[in-house]
């Protein structure tokens, strides 16, 4: 019983087991499933291995891979997946170190499917026909490649399966002749290169160009030197060189440089103009021209790349490059060198324009004068408006002095008539009714001894006589107020306003202060003629009970005041009636330079006021009666 236990139990051990290990078996195929899942290729996706013959920040990688990355980035038909590789090979230059970088790439995608190589620049190009069976088979695009290297790719081991992106010779002759076109008096171009095989490729390059124009210009080579001989060089060029600058990767002595930097050290040892092909160099101090652009040459082979991934054999993808040329321009070079814009064939770009005032303010600027000249035309009208309002001033108050001086004289001979009229009521009317008075009184004398019954008539006539001729004799007064000048304007005043209370029924109270004595006549005769006429008024329209009236004189002005507690009136609307009692006053008032007012209301009464200056001798003398 007990060992049946026992192989029971060992049964189920071993169950167990196996069935562990089953289960491991099958995760440990799914694994292996889902990591060659993850490191495949999916389906489709093409894989593309860029190969760079610089450093990865290098100017004409960052450039080209610029450029690459724009080309690609217009795919949407392919998934592209690139492997960039950088190798350095201005610092790997022997035979050992190119075998090392060709078996690791060799171990990295030795066993891997690629569709398509990219060999960027010249070292590059010479690494793959050098290692040929690196990628065997895998198309090819060779990019910034001179176009002197073409017929050397056509005949190496590529040739079937390699198309490339070239910089076209052509760019180069037109630089050149830009070069003379701006110095016409050039007779010497200097040639700065460096030892390394890209700097040697393309000065030869140069150097076949510049064969066409050995009849112009005396080629000074300074290729394949130290960096120190080359600037020492720069220094004694003659006056009438050009310098034209290919690259400057490694010098005579081995050590490794970056072209662009080595540019502002050139020309702060030479006066001459530098010209260089590529565009990576601008800023840096070359004029400009014709520049072949690498991040052009990286979109040329992203087309390419597109092409042949799409399943077009390389040697139907024709070469390219023709339209990787730019036309730029340094400003701050052409200003150093007395080269003038005009000179800049068109459609090229001027970079590093230092920015003027102008330029930075041209809007400000333009504003500001647009304003300015509303401004100034706005001043010039109202200068204008003003000079044209003082004329106008200048006219109404030359009219108001002649309307104030036919006023005046109105006045005065309105004055003279009035004496005139006075006189004759006076001495002539007056005088013939009370001889017709004293007829009657006789004849009412002798009706009362011979016929009785005619005296009380002939004694009414007489009595109507007196009072005719009174009456004639009170207008003779009115018309011509001898009392003003016989006994001075108060008691003047105050017989009128006695004579307006016996006549009307209307209380007057007078309220005089001490004038003076010599108030000029116009003005007695102003303050007389406005208390006539407003006392005048009251009779006619007011219905008042009580009548006040106000003289007195201050330091510099005579004061008239008459208050009635009537009807009143609307001031405004008294300007519009056909009377002639206030135009009156204030024609006088305005005559004598005084200031004449009106406040009424309905219901409420009026209050007239009258000012009238004084002299200061006039105010002394006032003073002086006071004291």
């Amino acid at each position: 019983m007990w060992a049946t236990n026992r192989r029971t139990m060992r049964v189920r051990a071993i169950g167990q087991i196996l069935s562990c290990l089953c289960l491991a078996a099958v995760l440990l195929a799914k694994a292996t499933w889902l990591q060659a899942a993850e490191t495949a290729p999916a389906t489709g996706e093409k894989q593309v291995v860029i190969l760079h013959a610089g450093t990865r920040n290098f100017p004409a990688t960052e450039a080209v891979e610029k450029g690459l990355i724009e080309g690609f980035a217009g795919n949407s038909q392919l998934s592209v997946q690139t492997f960039s590789e950088y190798l350095d090979l201005s610092r790997f230059r022997d035979h050992k170190q190119r075998k090392a970088l060709a078996d690791l790439l060799r171990q990295r995608y030795g066993t891997e499917r690629i569709d398509l190589v990219i060999g960027v620049d010249v070292p590059t190009a010479s690494f793959l026909m050098e290692n040929d069976g690196l990628f065997a088979d895998t198309p090819t695009i060779l990019c910034a490649i001179p176009e002197s290297m073409k017929e050397r790719i056509l005949a190496s081991s590529l040739k079937d399966r390699v198309t490339c992106v070239l910089q076209p010779t052509s760019a180069l002759r037109d630089l050149v002749e830009l070069m003379l076109h701006f110095k016409p008096a050039t007779k010497h171009i200097a040639l700065v290169s460096g030892s390394f095989e890209n700097d040697l490729v393309r000065a030869d390059a140069l150097r076949q160009v510049l064969a066409d124009f050995r009849n112009r210009v005396e080629l000074i080579d300074l290729s394949n030197q130290t960096l120190g001989a080359v600037l020492n060089r720069c220094e004694t060029l003659p006056p009438d060189t050009v310098v034209l600058y290919s690259t400057f990767l490694v010098d005579a002595n081995g050590r490794s440089f970056i072209p662009r930097s080595l540019l502002p050290s050139i020309a702060a040892h030479t006066d001459a103009p530098i010209f260089s092909p590529y565009e990576a160099f601008m800023g840096n101090g070359i004029v400009g021209g014709p520049l072949t652009s690498m991040r052009l040459q990286g979109n040329r082979a992203a087309e390419a790349a597109l092409r042949i991934l799409h399943g077009q054999p390389p040697r139907n993808v024709p070469f390219s490059g023709a339209d990787t040329t730019v036309f730029l321009y340094d400003w701050r070079q052409l200003q150093r060198h007395g080269i003038d814009e005009s000179l800049l064939p068109p459609g090229g770009t001027i970079l590093f324009r230092e920015t003027t005032i102008w330029d930075l303010y041209k809007s400000y600027i333009i504003g500001v004068a647009v304003l300015l000249i509303v401004q100034s035309l706005l001043i010039i009208g109202l200068v204008v408006n003003l000079r044209q309002r003082k004329e106008a001033e200048a006219a109404l108050r030359e009219s108001q002095r002649e309307l104030q001086t036919l006023a005046g004289r109105l006045i005065s001979s309105q004055e003279e008539e009035l004496s005139r009229l006075s006189r004759e009521f006076h001495d002539d009317y007056a005088q013939r009714l009370a001889a017709m008075a004293i007829e009657a009184g006789t004849l009412e004398l002798q009706a009362a001894q011979n016929e009785p019954i005619f005296q009380s008539p002939i004694g009414h006539i007489k009595e109507q006589l007196v009072h005719l001729s009174d009456d004639v004799h009170a207008l003779s007064r009115e018309l011509h107020p001898a009392i003003l000048k016989d006994l001075g304007l108060v008691r003047a005043v105050r017989s009128l306003c006695l004579r307006f209370s016996d006549r009307e029924g209307i209380p007057v109270n007078c309220h005089f202060d001490p004038l003076p004595d010599d108030i000029p006549s116009e003005t007695a005769l102003c303050i007389f003629r406005v208390v006539q006429e407003g006392l005048r008024n009251i009779a006619k329209h007011a219905h008042a009970h009580n009548v006040d009236v106000f003289l007195k004189a201050t330091a510099y002005h005579l004061l008239a005041t008459i208050e009635d507690d009537g009807a009143g009136f609307e001031p405004k609307c008294a300007r519009r009636t056909p009377g002639i009692g206030l135009a009156s006053m204030r024609e006088r008032v305005q005559y004598v330079q005084g200031e004449f007012t009106i406040q009424s209301a309905p219901g409420r009464g009026t209050v007239l006021d009258l000012s009238v200056p004084l002299t200061r001798r006039e105010h002394e003398k006032t003073a002086n009666s006071a004291g």
